[in-house]
């Protein structure tokens, strides 16, 4: 009878012991499943943070755009550019270093989208100038005058524009399914 206790006493405690290595390792997957759960929101956050300043800084370039665009041609092939352009270049230096921060977080399709929009800026701005320097001595603002180069420059722009905004939604997961 000692014998049959002793062994019952030895079953509930193996059962026990093993219930609490189960649950033990169950605990520890949890938590390892918690910290996983944790490292891609953080991820998520930090892409969303670049992309989001990458995008603010492109607003600020739109709006460098805005101004060069109402811009009278200097007198003189000479004469210093506007301050309009020269805030118009500061905005496109911003936005490629905001565009560094969009290499840093990936992935390879939202930095190739980031780095068409920064050179369709490079080349909407190129065009600009040379806009400026044909028309030096003229008195219409550069909107006013055709330039199938700067129209082309600009459709470009809007292209790549559009373009970095879906890669960056596909990245963050805004084109998944019950998203929104």
């Amino acid at each position: 009878m000692a014998l049959i206790s002793a062994a019952s006493v030895l079953a509930g405690v193996a059962v026990t012991g093993g219930f609490t290595l189960l649950k033990g390792r169950q605990e520890r997957l949890d938590k390892e499943i918690d910290r996983e759960e944790q490292r891609r929101v953080m991820h998520r956050e930090a892409r969303r943070d670049a992309y989001s300043q990458f995008l603010s800084a492109y607003h600020e370039a739109a709006r460098g755009f805005q101004e060069v665009k109402k811009l009278i041609p200097p007198p003189h092939v000479d004469d210093p550019a506007a301050d309009e352009m020269d805030d118009l270049e500061a905005a496109i230096i911003a936005l490629e270093e905001a565009g560094s921060n969009v290499c840093l977080e990936g992935p390879p399709q939202v930095q190739f989208a980031a780095d068409e929009l920064v050179q369709a800026c490079r080349d909407l701005d190129l065009e600009y100038t040379r806009l400026c320097a044909d028309k030096c001595g003229q008195t219409q603002r550069l909107f006013f005058y055709d330039s199938p180069d700067r129209d082309q420059a600009d459709v470009r722009l809007r292209q790549a524009y559009q373009s970095f905004q879906e890669q960056a939604r596909r990245a963050l997961g805004g084109d998944s399914p019950g998203w929104g």
